[in-house]
């Protein structure tokens, strides 16, 4: 496979239709995937950093690394292209790249004041966001 550019790059292009659906799917979004989603819903700009997003799970008991947002985005992203049966793009080195179906990159300028990469939600997942009542979601792990 060619590596692909992973700016603006959005291989599933979901509608807000399907996004709800997925974000009601406990085998797609699990409690933690849905904090994490609403978490940069409520951010300037719908972005945030894998980084910010872990010291918002943090707590003095236990630190969240941001390595572990990161798996919860990779899961999310491998459940749907999963069930739409797409295969993901890969990057430079010809690893398959999950990263940037939840998520997109701001291009011009890609990194926050602390060097962290910026993600931004994806539009539509945005417009299906504002229409749920996360109360009545699950609270599983």
């Amino acid at each position: 496979m060619t590596p692909t550019d992973w700016r603006y790059q959005d291989i599933l292009q979901l509608s807000v239709n399907q996004w709800s659906k997925a974000l009601k799917d406990s085998n797609t979004f699990d409690a933690n995937a849905l904090r994490m989603v609403q978490f940069v819903y409520h951010q300037s700009n719908y972005e945030s950093t894998a980084s910010t997003i872990a010291e918002f799970f943090s707590t003095s008991e236990q630190k969240t690394h941001y390595n572990r947002i990161c798996a919860w985005n990779r899961k999310v992203a491998k459940a749907l292209y999963k069930q739409y049966g797409v295969e993901p793009p890969v990057d430079e080195t010809g690893e398959k790249r999950y990263w940037n179906v939840v998520f997109d990159g701001e291009s011009e300028a890609p990194l926050d004041r602390n060097e962290h990469f910026v993600w931004k939600l994806r539009p539509n997942l945005i417009s299906a966001i504002s229409t749920c009542d996360f109360t009545a979601f699950r609270t599983d792990t």
